[in-house]
């Protein structure tokens, strides 16, 4: 079973979306971008070195948000929770949130145990953010400083198709032509650099919204 999904900045939400489904006899087996990709609990998926076969009645997952300087960091983790009962299941070692799937039926139900863990989750995912927002902040504005705009390109943007007679050409051959440049004359405008702009400012926007709700939710754990 696939599902398509937009995972909320709300890890328990996150996970209560997950295991609503685990409950009615599913398992996660994989995520990628926004699609989760379920199969029946009694399916078995190839174990990776080091798992135990996994008990069906344990099935449950919990996210963590974490970052690690080196992939060896990265791995010691995956074994210390492996080593506890839970599977990784996603995650990338650089900056990401991870999943875990409890496989063994004596593993305690939560990853974190106490208020101040729980807080301190949301922090490393604010933490997270804040690194993604300066990233993409920095490199916009070393691209967008670099490139002209010229006002008069695009406000005749029509001089910008250079395909020779189009603009007496008719039917099929004007419309193959127009589709056919209209990305050209769209860079040449410079109206594509602010589409490009556009979708930048929107990027930075939900990524200080995010940053602000995490920074929320571990404040209101405590």
């Amino acid at each position: 079973m696939i599902k398509y999904h937009i995972p909320p900045i709300d890890l328990e939400k996150e996970e209560n979306w997950i295991n609503n489904y685990i409950r009615h006899g599913w398992r996660l087996k994989r995520i990628r971008f926004f699609k989760y990709e379920f199969t029946p609990k009694k399916t078995d998926i190839p174990l990776k070195p080091g798992e135990i076969e996994p008990d069906e009645d344990a099935f449950l997952i919990r996210c963590d948000a974490r970052s690690f300087k080196t992939k060896a960091d990265f791995q010691e983790y995956i074994t210390f929770l492996l080593d506890a009962g839970w599977r990784h299941v996603k995650g990338d070692w650089r900056q990401d949130i991870h999943y875990f799937e409890r496989i063994s039926p004596n593993a305690s139900e939560e990853l974190f145990s106490d208020d101040a863990s729980k807080s301190a989750r949301y922090m490393r995912q604010a933490k997270i953010w804040l690194a993604s927002f300066f990233v993409i902040a920095a490199f916009s504005c070393s691209y967008f400083l670099t490139i002209p705009y010229h006002l008069q390109d695009l406000l005749n943007i029509k001089a910008q198709y250079l395909t020779p007679g189009l603009w007496e050409m008719e039917g099929i051959s004007f419309w193959s032509a127009l589709l056919f440049e209209t990305p050209f004359a769209l860079v040449r405008s410079g109206a594509f650099n602010l589409l490009i702009l556009a979708f930048t400012l929107l990027t930075l926007g939900r990524l200080l919204y995010c940053l602000a709700k995490a920074y929320t939710l571990s404040r209101k754990v405590k």
